[in-house]
C-alpha cells in the first residue's frame, strides 16, 4: 500500500493536508466476466533485452463484451495505458522507468465487440516501462487491464501471470 500526502494553502490560512491511500497494483482484483492471460515470447532474455509480452483478452460471459480494439499493432497508444504492464520480482512489484506515453483521443472506430466465447489476440503488446533495465535475475510480469476507458482507473483488472528470466 502506498500513501500519498497532498498538501495544500490557501492564501492566509494554514496548509490543509490529505491522505489517500493507493492500493498496489499487486492486489487488484482479478477480470470478471472477461479473461485477460498475458504470455511471453521470450522466457529467457538476456540482460540489456526487452522481453515481448502478448495479451489475449477472451470473453467468457454469454452477452457482448465492448473492448478497445487494439490488434495487430493498432493504436499502441492505447495499449500502454490501457494495458499496464507490471514486472514482479520476490512478490514485489519493480520500480522500472517508464517513457512517456500520452494516449490521443478515443473514438467509437477504436472499440470491438467481443461476442461470447470470443477473444482477442494482443500480438506483440505496446509497455511504457523500460524492461531492458531489469538485472539478471527470475521475475514474473502482469498487465492490469482497464476495459472501460470512460469508467475511473480504479475499474481496472488483473490478468495471469508469466514468468521470465533475464540472464548474463
Amino acid at each position: 500500500m502506498v500513501t500519498l500526502v497532498f498538501v495544500s494553502t490557501v492564501l492566509g490560512a494554514a496548509p490543509v493536508s490529505t491522505t489517500v491511500q493507493v492500493a498496489s497494483p499487486t492486489v487488484v482484483q482479478a477480470c470478471q466476466a472477461i479473461d485477460v492471460t498475458v504470455a511471453t515470447s521470450t522466457p529467457t532474455v538476456m540482460v540489456g533485452r526487452r522481453p515481448q509480452f502478448s495479451v489475449v483478452v477472451a470473453n467468457n460471459s454469454t452477452r457482448p463484451v465492448r473492448v478497445l480494439d487494439v490488434r495487430s499493432g493498432r493504436r499502441t497508444d492505447l495499449q500502454d495505458v490501457y494495458f499496464e504492464l507490471f514486472v514482479v520480482k520476490n512478490g514485489r512489484v519493480v520500480d522500472l522507468p517508464m517513457v512517456i506515453s500520452d494516449p490521443g483521443p478515443i473514438s467509437e472506430d477504436d472499440y470491438l465487440e467481443l461476442t461470447a466465447g470470443e477473444q482477442m489476440d494482443v500480438r506483440p503488446l505496446s509497455h511504457k516501462r523500460v524492461t531492458e533495465d531489469l538485472p539478471q535475475g527470475e521475475y514474473s510480469a502482469f498487465v492490469l487491464f482497464w476495459r472501460v476507458p470512460e469508467q475511473a482507473h480504479t475499474s481496472r483488472c488483473r490478468s495471469s501471470e508469466v514468468r521470465f528470466v533475464v540472464s548474463e
